[in-house]
């Protein structure tokens, strides 16, 4: 049987984990990010941008790319700083949740 307690735990833990998996994310991203900048910066890169309808998109989709890459890597650190609290302060995340309707007060 779950206690309030306990179940604040596992909702903590769900949510680093949740946190976690974008800062992966962030670092796939980043990885492809820097793999792209390099292909396009060198003499063979720029003659494909420049002759290719499918390098100039990857070349667009490359800027796109670039500006999620900050957003995603500070959602991920809050939401895992969010997930880690709710890890340590159980009784408050039960009063948090029990105020915002998610759980029944006992």
């Amino acid at each position: 049987m779950l206690d309030s307690n306990r179940t604040a735990r596992v909702l903590g833990s769900l949510v680093t984990a949740q946190g976690v998996v974008l800062v992966v994310f962030w670092r796939i991203l980043a990885m492809i990010v820097a793999t792209a900048t390099a292909r396009y910066a060198n003499f063979t890169g720029r003659m494909a941008k420049n002759f290719f309808a499918q390098d100039r998109a990857l070349a667009e989709l490359l800027k796109t790319g670039k500006s999620f890459l900050t957003p995603l890597l500070i959602l991920g650190i809050i939401i895992t700083l969010l997930g880690v609290l709710m890890i340590l302060f159980p009784k408050k995340t039960v009063k948090i949740l029990i105020f915002l309707r998610i759980l029944r007060a006992e």
